[in-house]
């Protein structure tokens, strides 16, 4: 942008040119007054003739009119100029400031952009985390379930543990008194015996039995009722041991820490059915296997 001063300057000079332009006016009509005056002097007679001050009055007047046109016009001139290099310095400043907000408002305009992205990103990660956050809630909530099942199980089979280990405990520490074996099971406790049994079908018996002839005979009786409840009992299994020493009813496992069910319901079955059975462990009985060991009192 130009230089305020000079456009001020310019002003005050086309102001004095004006001025001079003006006062040369009224001197040049004064002149030209005086000089009429005269003439009509001399028409009159009164004067020999004109007065050349009267017409050098009016030629000085008539110059500094001109003079004062001349400096008008010129600084006239000048300041138009001055005021439209002005104008245009302002208007490439105005382009200037105007490219400036432009350039500004597209920056603003890209920051909202991406702070509007950067919001829907955090909002979709947001569902995303609160749809994790449901899943792992149902995943939780399952496994307690499956735990608490799991922990269910467990005690029913700590529990039959317990009441297997129980039995053993309190048959060691009547081991010395004497047991009654009853010679053989009728009909009816075969059947109660069978309907004990029945949820292990499948299952195999490992039987041992000393050569007496009333052991013999309550283990055929056994035999039967396993045999109803769909048990196997396989005649390899079935051994007749010469000489053995075993006394009364056992029903024996590998570890009395791992209990087959099996075993559990066996010693139940036979002392509802009116057998005195004794649980015990055996490291020889196979693991996870079931045996009973038949001898007499």
């Amino acid at each position: 942008m130009l230089d305020t001063h000079s456009i001020d300057s310019a002003s005050s000079l086309l102001n004095w040119s004006n001025a001079v332009y003006i006062g040369g006016a009224v001197l040049t009509f004064a002149a030209a007054a005086h000089v009429l005056y005269e003439k009509r002097a001399v028409i009159l007679g009164r004067r020999a003739r004109e007065s050349v001050i009267a017409e050098a009055s009016v030629i000085g007047a008539a110059a500094i009119s001109l003079i004062g046109t001349i400096f008008a016009v010129h600084f006239g001139n000048v300041v138009s100029h001055l005021k439209d290099v002005d104008l245009a310095a302002y208007q490439e400043q105005a382009r200037v400031e105007i490219a400036k907000a432009n350039a500004s408002a597209a920056q603003a305009n890209q920051r909202a952009q991406e702070a509007n992205q950067k919001a829907q990103d955090a909002k979709d990660e947001t569902a995303r985390t609160t749809r994790a956050n449901l899943q792992l809630q149902n995943d939780v909530a399952k496994n307690k379930t499956e735990a608490r099942n799991a922990e269910a199980q467990l005690g029913k089979q700590n529990q039959e543990t317990s009441n297997f280990a129980h039995a053993l405990a309190k048959q060691q520490e009547n081991m010395a008194g004497e047991v009654k074996v009853a010679p053989v099971l009728d009909a009816s406790q075969i059947d109660a015996l069978a309907d004990a049994l029945r949820p292990f079908a499948g299952q195999a018996v490992i039987f041992h039995s000393t050569l007496d002839t009333t052991v013999l005979r309550l283990g055929a009786t056994i035999r039967a009722a396993l045999a109803k409840a769909s048990l196997v009992s396989t005649d390899n299994e079935f051994m007749m041991d010469l000489g053995a020493l075993y006394k009364g009813v056992s029903v024996a496992v590998h570890d009395p820490t791992n209990v087959p069910p099996l075993a559990t319901a066996l010693v139940l079955g036979l002392r509802q059915a009116g057998i005195t059975a004794h649980p015990v462990s055996i490291p020889t009985v196979p693991e996870g296997r079931v045996a009973i060991y038949l001898g007499p009192n």
